[in-house]
């Protein structure tokens, strides 16, 4: 079974926000919502719910190793 990553906007994460296989897909369109809400922050999480990268606008945060 493939890894998926959920997207979302980071502040209020749902059950139901997104879901996909491509992590670099996920990205993309996190990147997308962010821009598309005026820069709101939105987060790709893996299957454990642990942030892997978080857009604000045109802005990409990773969080440390």
């Amino acid at each position: 079974m493939s890894e998926r990553y959920r997207y979302g906007l980071f502040l209020n994460p749902q059950p139901k926000d997104p879901s996909i296989t491509d992590l670099a897909e996920a990205e993309r369109q996190a990147k997308k919502m962010s821009v598309d809400n005026q820069g709101a922050p939105v987060a790709v999480w893996d299957k454990d719910d642990r942030t892997l990268k978080l857009f604000a606008g045109y802005e990409e945060f990773e969080p440390t190793k």
